[in-house]
């Protein structure tokens, strides 16, 4: 049978000793990044030879949105009139929310800018910093925190967005950023796990804990027209490597090896 290991880290493969067997057991295993890959080998032992990588696709749904009718109505329906960052994930620690809004307010301090932090994704495990911090910096004005987004509403949301903001300090592979890049988004993403291999040079990449460096890179691509223009275009050329058909094919060509 196939594993598919999806999020690894040193304190989960501790803690979870039924993936560690059934990694042993496997025949073998699909990773869905290289950055997923080398946490199993270093994380359970597992050879090299035992892995192979098939990437994740975003749906076929994310595209771009030309129709500013439609664009306008998704605006009016969680009241954002003004530019905005899109930040789409669950609420948790991993995702490294607190970073994020602590540069977002120093953005907003040093530029002046009219601009909103739009969160959309459920409260997940630990989440009471995030909301003690946007407290603390009295962010309830410019951040917006949505909870769940149906799948309609967050096409056209990152269509709307300027850039996607994603600052996780993990990910076993990191839909949001190709989410974004298959709508035309910019993103500025984190520079470790596996964000690097999704974004490759269609996006801008700040060390996760690097506060300042987001700021600086959230305030490049509200203020610079041709850089946001040439990620936006990079991004949707880069999304099309990714699919679920090539991912299939993959698939069923590593099984039909195994079975011979």
């Amino acid at each position: 049978f196939l594993l598919y290991p999806h999020f690894l880290t040193e304190e989960s493969a501790r803690y979870y000793g039924q993936i560690d067997q059934a990694v042993r057991h496997a025949d073998h295993i699909i990773a869905d990044s290289v950055s997923t890959k080398r946490d199993v080998i270093n994380f359970l032992g597992v050879p090299e030879g035992k892995i192979t990588v098939i990437y994740a696709a975003a749906d076929s749904a994310y595209r771009p949105i030309k129709d500013e009718q439609v664009i306008n109505q998704i605006r009016a329906k969680y009241d954002l009139d003004t530019t905005f960052l899109l930040f789409v994930s669950t609420i948790e620690p991993r995702k490294n929310l607190p970073t994020l809004l602590r540069a977002f307010r120093q953005l907003l301090d040093d530029y002046k800018l009219d601009v909103k932090l739009v969160v959309a994704g459920q409260r997940g495990w630990f989440c009471g910093e995030v909301f003690a911090v946007a407290d603390e910096l009295a962010l309830d004005e410019r951040v917006a925190f949505l909870d769940h987004v149906p799948l309609e509403d967050l096409v056209v949301l990152y269509n709307a967005a300027r850039m996607l903001v994603h600052p996780s300090f993990y990910e076993g592979f990191g839909l949001p950023p190709l989410e974004a890049m298959s709508c035309g988004t910019p993103t500025i993403v984190a520079n470790v796990s596996s964000l690097p291999e999704v974004v490759g040079d269609a996006g801008l990449l700040v060390a996760p804990e690097h506060t300042a460096g987001w700021t600086v890179a959230m305030w490049r691509l509200l203020t610079d027209d041709e850089l946001h223009a040439e990620l936006s275009a990079k991004g949707l050329a880069r999304s099309t490597l990714f699919s679920w058909d090539k991912a299939a094919r993959q698939t069923l060509n590593l099984y039909e090896r195994l079975m011979r």
